[in-house]
């Protein structure tokens, strides 16, 4: 399986690299790990994706990367969109 492009996609950068987050569940501080996953363009995925790449449209195999965060207390997994709703909740409690 070769991998004709690759893509890292960081919504708002200063939110996930420079903010500490927490779980809402135990309060653990949570980690950031990157996601990936190969999509090729005859799956049926596609129509979620932006296979091009400085102006040019890929076909075949291309490999989309973005962080999430987890939690290593409760083994629980959150998007970016997700952390900041829970950051949102966890302010409203204080």
């Amino acid at each position: 399986m070769k991998i004709k492009g690759y893509r890292f996609t960081c919504e708002n950068p200063f939110f996930v690299y420079f903010k500490k987050h927490y779980c809402p569940y135990c309060g653990e501080k949570l980690i950031r790990k990157k996601v990936s996953q190969i999509i090729h363009t005859d799956s049926e995925k596609t129509k979620n994706y932006d296979f091009e790449v400085a102006d040019i449209t890929v076909k075949g195999n291309m490999k989309f990367t973005h962080t999430e965060f987890f939690c290593s207390v409760c083994q629980k997994q959150y998007s970016v969109k997700e952390t900041k709703e829970n950051d949102f909740l966890i302010e409203r409690w204080k």
